[in-house]
């Protein structure tokens, strides 16, 4: 789930900075592996 982000080059907006989108993808990419898992 780490590596998600690293492929990425996300645009920051008034909603979200660069930052958050890449840990927002990190967190879904592991949760989505961890729901698969079950």
């Amino acid at each position: 789930a780490a590596l998600a982000a690293d492929g990425l080059e996300p645009t920051g907006d008034l909603n979200a900075s660069v930052d958050y989108r890449c840990h927002l993808a990190r967190v879904l990419t592991r949760r989505g592996l961890e729901e698969s898992g079950r």
